[in-house]
């Protein structure tokens, strides 16, 4: 049995972290068998981050390896109907929605002002009185850090939401008049998709970029398409 370690569900959507949505997507798409543990604190998992999963006393961390090591061990891949183009534009938004419109998305929730009085109770609202607020403010400290690093970080609020409209004409063109990124049926880019528009378009946390994702009414549909056929229950 798969025991998939990750965060708790928040704001309407299935999990509030984008890896961990499009991790249990893609368990969900390939059909394994897998049980949840909710887990708050990521520093004791492999790499120090969720979602992992353990399987027969292993544990496996970040979501591209575990989804790489899972369809290796099961013999599972989305991407079977796919030629070699459709394969590479598969890694490609995945790529994007990781590395790229997942920082975006991070800098509104964490650093808009209004977004944050939001999250900060949601996130945070578990510790006890007296360290909530340090607890917060270091963490806050560190992913404002990560995002300097991965380069993002020194941009002002009007660059970062250009980039951001980049990258849904990229999504919103990408899919185009098909209902999945995979076609006529998802494969491994719509696990990262959907866990990354589905936090921006169906998520209550409303930040600017979130508004700026919802004026795609493709993305939308997609997004309503996805849940109805994977997350329906």
């Amino acid at each position: 049995m798969i025991t998939l370690f990750q965060f708790p569900a928040a704001f309407n959507v299935p999990n509030a972290s984008p890896y961990c949505l499009k991790l249990e997507t893609w368990l969900r798409l390939a059909g394994l068998e897998y049980q949840v543990k909710v887990v708050s604190d990521p520093r004791k998992a492999p790499k120090g981050k969720l979602p992992y999963v353990r399987i027969e006393g292993e544990a496996i961390g970040d979501s591209e390896i575990v989804i790489r090591t899972l369809g290796e061990r099961y013999g599972v891949t989305l991407d079977a109907g796919l030629d070699a183009r459709g394969k590479g534009w598969a890694r490609a938004i995945t790529r994007l929605c990781d590395e790229h419109l997942y920082y975006l998305m991070l800098y509104f929730r964490w650093f808009d002002e209004d977004s944050w009085r939001v999250l900060k109770p949601v996130f945070f609202g578990s510790l006890p009185f007296g360290v909530r607020d340090a607890v917060a403010w270091a963490m806050r400290r560190k992913v404002r850090a990560t995002l300097r690093a991965q380069g993002l970080g020194v941009h002002g609020r009007d660059e970062l939401l250009a980039f951001a409209r980049d990258d849904l004409d990229a999504l919103d063109g990408l899919l185009g008049q098909v209902p999945y990124y995979g076609g006529e049926h998802p494969c491994s880019a719509d696990a990262a998709a959907y866990g990354i528009l589905a936090n921006l378009i169906e998520a209550t946390l409303d930040t600017p970029l979130s508004h700026v994702a919802r004026g795609y009414p493709r993305l939308v549909a997609y997004c309503e398409r996805m849940r109805e056929r994977v997350w329906s229950e």
